[in-house]
């Protein structure tokens, strides 16, 4: 008599290189001690160790994706123990300085969120602000209590990256010019005047990057003209 065959779930196949995730306690009420401000204090108050003390605020099966604040590189650090090597082996120092939650939006203040893929795992996700020696970035953690170490809620995945280097922001958001002001250094020229002798290189202004090519578009060859005259870069 035959059998019918029986369907695995997904979730429940044994692939390589996948990582089984243990259904974590969640408390009832996290609201009168945020975890992800005692997380984060920790975390600043260990990042100048360079004894991989840092390395406890992991989970033993923890991700941690860096994108340029770190090291002048891209890292993807598994496990406590790859975090605690890299900080001992990293004899030009790390560029981190601190990181703090950003509550500035309504989509990055803390929250409970799933970190699974069925939805049945929950902990805490925060949007981060991150202080580099030498710019500013953003990030994201996702926190799990640690059934190992007493439930204290340690980072699951951790991702920074670095966004804008200090002295070199760009002119966006509330660092746009308004086009009112007429300063002492720009002889007088309201913001578009301006905007137009930078696009035309006027003066002594000189791209610090010139780009000479070509493109084939319907059959024809043709030269194009791309300027940025902020970053003082012209493609022709």
């Amino acid at each position: 008599m035959a059998t019918a065959a029986v369907q695995v779930p997904s979730s429940n196949s044994a692939v390589p290189g996948s990582h089984f995730l243990t259904v974590a306690s969640y408390p009832r009420s996290v609201t009168t001690a945020p975890p992800d401000a005692e997380a984060v204090s920790s975390f600043n108050s260990l990042i100048g160790n360079g004894d991989g003390s840092l390395a406890s605020l992991f989970l033993e099966d923890c991700y941690w994706r860096d994108l340029l604040c770190l090291t002048w590189d891209f890292h993807t650090l598994h496990s406590p123990e790859k975090i605690a090597s890299f900080i001992r082996n990293e004899t030009k120092g790390w560029r981190i300085r601190s990181l703090s939650v950003d509550s500035s939006t309504h989509v990055g203040k803390p929250k409970v969120s799933t970190v699974d893929f069925e939805g049945t795992l929950k902990g805490i996700q925060s949007f981060l602000t991150v202080e580099t020696d030498v710019g500013r970035g953003r990030g994201l953690v996702r926190l799990l209590p640690d059934a190992k170490d007493k439930g204290k809620w340690k980072a699951f995945t951790l991702f920074t990256t670095l966004q804008e280097l200090k002295g070199h922001e760009e002119l966006n958001q509330e660092r746009r010019p308004t086009g009112l002001e007429r300063d002492a250094g720009s002889n007088g020229k309201n913001w578009k005047e301006k905007r137009t002798a930078e696009e035309n290189f006027e003066g002594d202004l000189e791209p610090a990057v010139l780009i000479i090519g070509k493109v084939c578009s319907f059959g024809q060859d043709q030269f194009l003209t791309v300027t940025q005259p902020k970053a003082r870069v012209k493609v022709g």
